[in-house]
């Protein structure tokens, strides 16, 4: 009788199923254009061109991209299109904007603790607070229609 030894014995069968394929992890690229349609084309590290999506968020840079930029780029997958994640590059403080529009279709409230700027669409404009001050180093206009005071 032929005896066998199964101690070194080691069995090559998986335990659980194959797991997905891991997803692709961002790289940096080169932005050419931004196409007028908004596509974005990027030259990945690899040389190839490929058309991205733009990844819209509130943090956004004010500043538009340009030819040249380095981005951040999710690769193309099975679920969809290539995405440039944002620009890489050195942070920059925001810097204050020598003019400033916000707009709304219905109301805008400017609000600091009890005290507050209602703007109106029917052009109603609202001014709250504990004490209200209006300074003018040179004349201050009242114009109005009527003006009641109490």
């Amino acid at each position: 009788m032929n005896k066998r030894n199964t101690a070194n014995v080691i069995d090559l069968q998986p335990l659980a199923p194959a797991a997905a394929p891991l997803p692709q992890m961002p790289v940096r690229a080169t932005l050419l254009t931004v196409q007028d349609d908004g596509v974005l084309r990027v030259r990945m590290p690899d040389g190839h061109e490929c058309a991205c999506d733009w990844l819209e968020n509130a943090l956004t840079s004010a500043q538009p991209l340009a030819a040249g930029d380095a981005v951040l780029v999710m690769p193309e997958s099975e679920v969809g299109q290539a995405v440039v994640l944002g620009r890489i590059g050195r942070y920059r403080a925001p810097a204050a904007q020598a003019h400033l529009t916000l707009e709304a279709t219905e109301s805008l409230t400017l609000k600091c603790g009890e005290a507050s700027v209602d703007l109106r669409a029917d052009g109603k404009v609202m001014v709250r607070g504990e004490d209200v001050l209006l300074r003018a180093k040179g004349t201050q206009r009242i114009r109005a229609g009527t003006v009641s005071i109490n």
